[in-house]
């Protein structure tokens, strides 16, 4: 976890202590104490959260957002979509991007 324990020290340098306890949806005090090595217990699922929300994202160049890798390859390897223009064309832009086949780059 030390990827996330970096990714969240440099979070709350980057945007402060409230905003990264307010979207990780924990105290104040739990987001300082994990950052400075005070934290009484076991960090994992801060830790987890973290990471899931700042390190296992990509950028979408479709939708000019950060997206799940997981969701980025669920929609990518999907099969061709029906019902809505719009979701055919976020489809056809995952089948040339650049992250499509688990290169995260």
């Amino acid at each position: 976890m030390n990827d996330a324990m970096d990714v969240l020290k440099k979070k709350r340098a980057e945007l402060g202590t409230r905003a990264v306890a307010e979207a990780l949806d924990y105290s104040e005090a739990t987001i300082r104490s994990i950052c400075t090595g005070h934290y009484p217990g076991d960090p994992g699922k801060v830790l987890t959260k973290a990471a899931l929300l700042w390190i296992d994202v990509v950028p979408c160049p479709f939708t000019g957002e950060s997206i799940g890798r997981s969701d980025c390859q669920q929609r990518a390897n999907a099969p061709r979509p029906f019902g809505g223009a719009a979701k055919l064309r976020w489809w056809e832009a995952c089948q040339s991007c650049q992250h499509k086949g688990g290169s995260h780059g």
